[in-house]
């Protein structure tokens, strides 16, 4: 009986072990050689863990960090991420900025800003909808905006 013990314990803890690491494993696919942006929740750092394509992945050529709390592939670069997760504290939170970036219509309007500490939508001004990488978005130079979104945008999440 005592023998028995560690093995059902060490096959509990293989099947517990996928979904653990399931939550923190990513999979980001480049279709057709286009660029894709796969987002995850919270702020972490994404490592390439496995590629699942035949093109090679590398990094800052294939595949990068989109702020803080995504990935980019593209040239057929599939692959799945680990993400290491950062703690944020509530002392970071007091020191956020507040930026408001506006579109007129159809155009597409850029905001500078400092964004190296990453950028979260605060609040939408506009009746149009302002989906992230669709009609806003951010780069190391500022926040853009397109297609009617008008938002307050805090700077450093």
């Amino acid at each position: 009986m005592i023998r028995k013990t560690p093995g059902f314990l060490v096959i509990f803890l293989l099947l517990l072990a996928p979904a653990a690491i399931a939550q923190n494993v990513i999979r980001c696919e480049s279709d057709y050689g286009h660029r894709r942006v796969c987002s995850f929740d919270g702020w972490g750092r994404a490592a390439l863990s496995r590629q699942l394509s035949r093109t090679a992945c590398v990094e800052g050529r294939t595949w990068g960090h989109e702020g803080r709390n995504a990935v980019w592939v593209s040239n057929g670069c599939r692959a799945d991420f680990v993400v290491a997760r950062e703690e944020r504290h509530e002392e970071h939170r007091r020191e956020r900025v507040t930026i408001v970036c506006e579109s007129d219509r159809d155009d597409r309007h850029f905001c500078p800003a400092d964004t190296r500490n990453g950028v979260e939508l605060r609040h939408q001004l506009s009746k149009r909808s302002c989906d992230y990488n669709r009609t806003w978005g951010y780069n190391d130079r500022g926040i853009w905006v397109s297609r009617g979104c008008r938002a307050e945008f805090w700077l450093g999440r």
